[in-house]
């Protein structure tokens, strides 16, 4: 969720509370209180969700609530209910007018009964266990593939499924989308990469784009880097470049999440990976 988003709704009724705050207030887990009872559940319910299937999790979710709107309240429980890392990633799942909705809702106390939170849960489990798939797990296999790899399944992919192509170029982003970005996002982004993932990252790239990474970085990091770069010629593995590029690729696309760079893939039509 965007920092604009969440600080429309930092305040209500006079109070400043943050997302974290809200969550504990959340009623859920004075459900035991029902029935005299002082120990919390202690995250009973719900610990089948980590951080690999919070996709999958936000996914079903968000099924679930455009069946029927008022169902929004269970996505505000599970958020409210699993830990606040896990609450977050959830979050950041769901379509920003979601967000906010969760997070309106969260700022005032929701009470909710222990046969409620129960049924719910087994619901959700079963839910996703049935759940297969995704872009998420797309993007995962996409991982390891090279570019002419990538290309290839690119073409075919287009081909086959035309409609579906926009969707699955956004899926799978390059390095090279990475280097054709403007100044500013490029600046943001190489600035804080370690020397190490830079050299191996840069080092079968063109003459010109070494330079462009040259430009922005320090006269004494750039060495660092340029002698890298040099030596891992022969030294690195493509595997390990592959690595590397994605390791930028994956941090990227998280300071796009977050709104520190504007997106990557602009438009409807994102490039083509044949485009030079």
């Amino acid at each position: 969720m965007t920092e604009k988003t969440f600080n429309l709704f930092q305040k209500r009724e006079g109070k400043t509370q943050s997302f974290t705050e809200a969550s504990k207030q959340a009623d859920i887990r004075s459900v035991s209180q029902e029935n005299n009872n002082e120990d919390a559940p202690n995250l009973k319910y719900f610990s089948y969700i980590t951080k690999d299937n919070t996709y999958h999790t936000a996914h079903v979710l968000n099924k679930i609530i455009k069946a029927k709107p008022e169902n929004l309240k269970y996505a505000c429980l599970v958020i409210s209910y699993v830990e606040p890392v896990l609450a977050q990633r959830l979050l950041g799942e769901f379509p920003e007018e979601v967000q906010v909705h969760v997070v309106s809702e969260l700022l005032s106390l929701i009470q909710y009964s222990k046969a409620e939170i129960e049924n719910f849960d087994k619901i959700l489990r079963r839910l996703l266990t049935e759940q297969f798939g995704g872009k998420f797990v797309v993007a995962k296999l996409l991982e390891e593939l090279d570019i002419e790899k990538k290309s290839l399944l690119m073409q075919e992919f287009s081909r086959r499924y035309p409609d579906a192509a926009p969707l699955f170029r956004r899926i799978m982003i390059l390095f090279e989308d990475i280097l054709s970005l403007g100044d500013t996002p490029y600046h943001r982004i190489f600035s804080e990469v370690s020397n190490e993932i830079l050299s191996m990252a840069f080092c079968n790239q063109s003459t010109e784009q070494q330079n462009r990474l040259y430009n922005i970085l320090p006269k004494g990091l750039k060495n660092i880097v340029q002698q890298g770069i040099d030596l891992g010629k022969k030294k690195y593995s493509r595997t390990e470049i592959n690595k590397a590029q994605q390791y930028i690729i994956e941090y990227a696309k998280q300071l796009e999440k977050d709104g520190f760079i504007d997106p990557i893939l602009k438009g409807e039509n994102p490039p083509s990976l044949t485009s030079s």
